[in-house]
């Protein structure tokens, strides 16, 4: 069984413009996610500015997380690090928390060899009891994790899927040929653009931004996809294309941010060195959006 199919929301950290957490829009966020029927959401990722936050913010995010869900929704918290040993100890720390599964994501800056990667998530999957998703984001990391580690790994009964945020379809293409017959195994994207192509060609669901925004909408695709409706999927990925790419006209999570300042659901600050976008690609923003809430979803 999948740790989720569908749609997971990828949450953001809304601040305060002193830079504190403000855990009460948080938790307001959360309560959106429960209600539009998510399956899964991930706290402490790459949209939730997990990189500048202190471990005791993270904790106190996924306890929110976990009281609000109160079991209607799975809370996967994302525990990765560069630092195998450190890795492994907030991944036993927040499965003592009580959340569902771990996204973990490669090392990044001191990176490691393929053989290193192999030895880096076996140490950790060999030392907690709740399911990890392997997260590749070379963009961001500067390394990728290849077709055959990712075949080995899929092996541990621990390691249950991979979130490809690699915006590539061939690797993903692979990736699903190569781990079709692997039982409980499964790929996500991480690219809320090829949300369409990923799932009709496999991909069991979406580790998503854009959901953060539209998680009713979000979820209504991978719902369509899932069902083989394949033609109201593709309508509603082209209504969405749009915002979808202003969303990414800046870098993750400031435009997200951005728009859910418009909806009036938290304020645009970040922390440094992230800053809010430009004036210019805001209005984009806006644009973009009241044209894909004019649809009528």
């Amino acid at each position: 069984m999948s740790l989720f199919e569908g749609s997971a929301t990828a949450l953001i950290a809304p601040m305060n413009e002193d830079y504190s957490i403000n855990y009460d829009e948080f938790r307001n966020l959360v309560q959106k996610c429960v209600d539009a029927g998510v399956p899964a959401i991930i706290v402490n990722g790459t949209t939730g500015e997990a990189s500048t936050l202190t471990i005791d913010e993270e904790h106190q995010l996924i306890r929110i997380a976990l009281e609000v869900a109160k079991g209607k929704c799975k809370v996967i918290a994302g525990t990765g690090s560069n630092d195998t040993m450190y890795a492994l100890e907030q991944s036993q720390a927040v499965e003592a928390l009580g959340v569902d599964g771990l996204l973990i994501v490669t090392p990044y800056y001191n990176k490691t060899s393929q053989r290193g990667l192999l030895n880096h998530y076996k140490m950790i999957a060999d030392h907690v009891n709740i399911p990890i998703i392997l997260y590749n984001v070379p963009g961001r990391t500067g390394m990728n994790i290849s077709e055959e580690v990712v075949v080995e790994l899929a092996k541990h009964k621990n390691i249950v899927a991979i979130k490809d945020a690699t915006a590539n379809m061939s690797y993903a293409m692979k990736l699903l040929t190569l781990t079709k017959d692997i039982e409980d195994f499964c790929v996500y994207s991480g690219n809320d653009d090829i949300i369409l192509p990923m799932m009709a060609s496999g991909a069991k669901g979406v580790i998503s931004v854009v959901s953060n925004v539209y998680p009713r909408e979000t979820e209504l695709l991978c719902r369509y996809i899932l069902d083989g409706q394949i033609e109201k999927a593709q309508q509603l990925a082209y209504d969405m294309a749009d915002v979808n790419t202003q969303l990414f006209s800046d870098i993750n999570p400031i435009n997200v941010k951005a728009a859910l300042a418009k909806q009036g659901l938290c304020g645009e600050t970040l922390r440094l060195p992230l800053i809010p976008t430009t004036e210019d690609k805001k209005q984009k923003l806006y644009a973009a959006m009241d044209a894909f809430e004019a649809k009528g979803y």
